[in-house]
């Protein structure tokens, strides 16, 4: 499929967040009574946590030995290794994709430090877990990443015992606040002082109806094309939202575009100027590669920190986007922690390969922009994992 780049503008309604809709589907099934959650999305990743999920909310007996398989989802596996402990004491995780070429180290050790026993490949899943806790005294590193350190807390807000939690070198530090908050919805209480988290477990978690806030994540894409060639209005996006993905707005900012809030939407339009910009996506690793696509798109040089935070995504982030500037014509350079790109405000024609990642194909979509003429890729169905509607919004907006 071939296009011509055109303006991005159009309204769009920004579709659920999987990160947020995630975390309330595991609280409803931890609550003491029923919680209705509205707006919730239609992604693979969220319909997976709703199929494990139901093991326990449809048969809540303890059974010898319950079968979980969370697709491809990462965020499933890491918090369920510590949620189905609640409802089961012998457990076997699965999944698909990339998750089966991962290694698990620090959620395995995390689970053998509460006192559980975890039969594993080198690391890799499946994950076999039985036994019961045995300490409730726990120091927690969080270098590489929050999903383990969430699925700790919340299934500790529903264990009996008291509770110390220590966590430290915590990356993705948005994302544990999320889960705070989403805990904090449901009633949970817990004092901190600095890294040490202590509570009472065997909480009472209650919230008669929850609403899942839009996603900033996919949203993300569209702003940027909107900042490259057109004017977009977004509804459905929280202002305040604790997702770190809203950070985005900084980048676009030093770019050139102009954004401003109006009766709950965000109006932004496309920058004049393409400056370019510096981003640190440690904190928001999503967000690479719609950034490199910025870059291309400024008259000059952009730096991106953060970046070893790219290899165990969906795909090597890193060596994807490099791969596609190379294609694109683009020259950059890795210094240490961080990419400088050398934009020009355009991109040679070229099919880049997008490893079936969700992100690199919704970024391959949006360079479009920067060409007269480029291929788009032959397979799109991984924005499925995130955002089902992605290409009927892009060619929608695409058409402006």
């Amino acid at each position: 499929m071939q296009i011509k780049a055109q303006r991005y503008s159009g309204q769009l309604q920004a579709p659920a967040s999987k990160s947020h809709g995630q975390r309330l589907l595991i609280l409803a099934a931890l609550s003491n009574n029923a919680c209705q959650i509205q707006n919730l999305g239609a992604d693979r990743d969220t319909k997976a946590m709703q199929a494990a999920l139901k093991h326990f909310t449809q048969h809540p007996s303890n059974r010898q030995e319950v079968v979980i398989d969370v697709g491809e989802s990462g965020f499933a596996l890491r918090t369920l290794a510590f949620v189905a402990s609640h409802f089961c004491s012998h457990y076997r995780l699965t999944g698909h994709g990339t998750l089966l070429k991962r290694t698990h180290w620090s959620t395995i050790h995390l689970l053998e430090q509460l006192g559980l026993k975890v039969t594993h490949q080198n690391g890799q899943l499946p994950l076999a877990i039985e036994g019961e806790v045995s300490h409730t005294q726990i120091n927690v590193d969080g270098s590489e990443g929050s999903q383990y350190v969430s699925g700790l807390f919340l299934f500790a807000a529903k264990q009996p015992g008291s509770w110390q939690i220590t966590v430290k070198n915590l990356n993705s530090h948005a994302y544990f606040q999320m889960t705070l908050a989403a805990l904090n919805q449901f009633g949970f209480v817990y004092q901190q002082n600095g890294e040490i988290y202590s509570f009472e477990g065997a909480q009472e978690l209650s919230c008669p109806e929850v609403s899942v806030e839009g996603d900033w994540s996919s949203v993300a894409v569209h702003l940027v094309g909107a900042s490259i060639r057109g004017e977009i209005r977004v509804s459905g996006l929280n202002p305040e939202s604790l997702q770190p993905d809203q950070n985005l707005l900084h980048a676009l900012e030093q770019f050139g575009a102009k954004y401003d809030w109006n009766n709950g939407e965000l109006f932004l339009s496309e920058s004049k100027n393409k400056n370019p910009f510096e981003f640190d996506c440690t904190q928001q690793p999503d967000l690479f590669p719609v950034l490199v696509v910025l870059a291309c798109a400024a008259h000059g040089t952009s730096s991106i920190k953060g970046i070893h935070r790219l290899k165990n995504k969906e795909s090597d982030r890193l060596h994807a986007m490099c791969e596609a500037l190379d294609i694109w014509g683009i020259p950059y350079h890795i210094v240490q922690d961080q990419i400088e790109i050398h934009g020009s405000g355009k991109i040679k024609s070229g099919c880049i390969n997008t490893y079936n990642d969700h992100r690199i194909v919704m970024a391959a979509c949006i360079a479009n922009l920067l060409s007269d003429q480029l291929q788009m890729p032959e397979d799109t169905s991984a924005v499925l994992k995130s955002y089902p509607g992605f290409m009927n919004d892009f060619e929608r907006l695409l058409q402006g």
